[in-house]
């Protein structure tokens, strides 16, 4: 799926000399949170919300608080994966879009990055009756690297008929295994994944202990930092941990295993 598919075209786009009040209206009557500033047709900026809320002269230029240095964008014709890798990697909510010729045609934001996988995802189950296991499923949703990722898995995962529940956590070697089961059985219980009862604990301590026995084997008396995810479907559980180990002067490579346990 292209850029251009998902973008916003026509983006408002305000002068540089405008007032912190008229970008404010504007933003607010069309209840969007960006602004691409221009000069003489040209993009020399990208102003947020997030950006007049230290501002508390309204009549000041809005070119004082814009982002105007190294305005990272993109083409209409990359693929979505590399636009939200970018707004990944540089922890920016939005891209200023443009043709093959520079011309600037659009804006496109992480939400509609999100919606976009989820409207064509629609279409494809509808059209080939796709489907994907809770192992899939887990493997997808620890993998995630933002928190437009992680909500986007999860209403995945849900579509399908599954639960599904994201943590994170780090510890030594020694607190590792432990650490590990807590914050994935207090996650699944927060999001309706399992019950409070210990037959289905013990079932979310298995799938995490079998995942972990994986990293265990690969990297002995070494602790890191970790997703984890896990996943219930019809009969089962599963649990994928995803992360880095490392020491105190060494990171590892990145791992990734998958548990599994009845329920």
């Amino acid at each position: 799926m292209l850029v251009r598919k998902i973008m916003t075209k026509k983006p408002i786009t305000i002068n540089k000399e405008a007032t912190v009040l008229e970008a404010e209206k504007v933003l607010s009557l069309n209840k969007i949170g960006r602004l691409i500033v221009e000069e003489d047709g040209k993009v020399i900026g990208v102003l947020t919300d997030g950006d007049l809320m230290v501002e508390k002269d309204v009549n000041s230029p809005i070119e004082k608080f814009m982002s105007k240095n190294n305005i990272i964008s993109i083409k209409e014709t990359a693929t979505v994966q590399e636009a939200a890798k970018v707004l990944s990697e540089h922890q920016i909510g939005g891209l200023p879009v443009y043709s093959d010729k520079g011309v600037l045609t659009g804006i496109v934001t992480a939400e509609d990055i999100v919606y976009g996988y989820l409207k064509d995802e629609e279409e494809e189950i509808a059209m080939e009756k796709k489907t994907i296991t809770p192992e899939s499923s887990a493997i997808y949703l620890a993998m995630t690297r933002s928190r437009e990722y992680e909500t986007y898995w999860l209403r995945k995962i849900e579509g399908y008929g599954y639960k599904g529940a994201i943590t994170q956590t780090g510890a030594s070697a020694e607190k590792l295994p432990i650490k590990l089961r807590e914050s994935t059985t207090v996650a699944a219980i927060a999001r309706g994944v399992i019950s409070e009862n210990s037959r289905e604990k013990m079932a979310i301590s298995n799938a995490v202990k079998d995942a972990y026995s994986q990293l265990a084997l690969i990297n002995p008396g070494l602790g890191g930092g970790f997703k984890i995810a896990v996943v219930r479907g019809e009969d089962h559980i599963s649990a994928a941990i995803f992360g880095r180990f490392g020491h105190a002067l060494v990171d590892g490579p990145e791992q990734l295993t998958v548990g599994t346990s009845v329920i």
